[in-house]
């Protein structure tokens, strides 16, 4: 006797997995300096601004996705 769902017939539909919800994001770490000379200040200084930036750019997507997700309920 054979089930149904074992025979040799047409294969079901491929189910596309729609997640919601907000991006996940990385944590955020300020680079070590190592500095040598005043030159070096102002390429560390540079380097905290851009990692920064960096982690405000993830804030600034999930405070955008949790408030579109609150504006849609």
């Amino acid at each position: 006797m054979l089930l149904n769902g074992c025979t040799h017939g047409q294969k079901s539909k491929e189910v596309k997995i729609i997640k919601t919800g907000c991006p996940a994001v990385t944590p955020c770490y300020l680079p070590m300096n190592n500095l040598r000379q005043n030159r070096s200040l102002i390429d560390d200084n540079q380097t905290i601004l851009t990692a920064w930036h960096q982690c405000a750019v993830q804030v600034e997507m999930i405070y955008q996705c949790q408030r579109d997700q609150h504006e849609k309920n």
